[in-house]
């Protein structure tokens, strides 16, 4: 499991610099474009790069299978499908993760500027970037488990194809129903409240989080099967 884990890491680590540039550019033009929207637009950038971060790293690790037979080449090596799977798993958390704290950190650090500037932010504005990002990224992270699979039996372009189109639309779903270009941090405050508890927020993203390991158990056990049957 650690050798696999390495090997994933080893990937992910060349595929950073790309990743991280298109975040920050993202996070910059929604976080200037919504700023003056208040709490929810401040931490419109965070909560993007935060759900994005998640389906990107999942394509480019399942592209990365793909280049110059690795996938065949991988499976060669002393390491069990089950661990591939497992490591594959816990690295796309793990950068998740990573980039969700970096994402939400740039964007509480972004605050002072906007007082500046004459954009006034509220005492809740950083506990709210901080669990909207966080529930952002978890939702997202829902939706790369129940695609995973796909990419594990068909292969990375037809996976592609068949999740590329689903992402795109439930996106869009999401932001047209709530009206907004930070739908996640809206519907938590429009279930949490006009003036939202830290408790009742902090409790709806830890049971966010149940959900998502709970998936994730799934998931993983699917792609595990699938993997040992699919004829590489």
């Amino acid at each position: 499991m650690k050798r696999a884990f390495m090997s994933e890491l080893a990937i992910v680590r060349t595929l950073v610099p790309s990743i991280a540039g298109v975040g920050l550019f993202i996070f910059v033009v929604l976080t200037l474009a919504n700023a003056s929207d208040g709490d929810s637009g401040m931490s419109a950038g965070a909560c993007a790069v935060s759900a994005m971060s998640p389906i990107v790293v999942m394509n480019s690790l399942a592209g990365y299978d793909n280049q110059n037979g690795w996938e065949r080449y991988r499976a060669t090596l002393p390491i069990s499908r089950k661990d591939i799977i497992c490591a594959r798993y816990l690295s796309i958390i793990v950068f998740s993760a990573v980039m969700a704290c970096a994402a939400a950190l740039l964007s509480i650090v972004s605050i002072p500027l906007f007082n500046s500037a004459g954009i006034p932010s509220t005492g809740q504005t950083v506990f709210e970037t901080t669990i909207a990002s966080a529930a952002s990224m978890l939702i997202s992270l829902m939706m790369v488990f129940l695609a995973q699979p796909l990419f594990f039996r068909f292969g990375h372009m037809e996976a592609l194809r068949l999740s590329v189109g689903l992402f795109a639309l439930l996106g869009c779903l999401a932001m047209t129903a709530l009206s907004s270009s930070n739908p996640i941090s809206n519907w938590l405050m429009s279930i949490a409240g006009a003036n939202p508890d830290p408790a009742v927020l902090g409790c709806l993203c830890a049971g966010i989080a149940v959900l998502a390991l709970t998936l994730c158990a799934i998931s993983c056990t699917v792609s595990t099967k699938v993997y040992r049957a699919r004829d590489l």
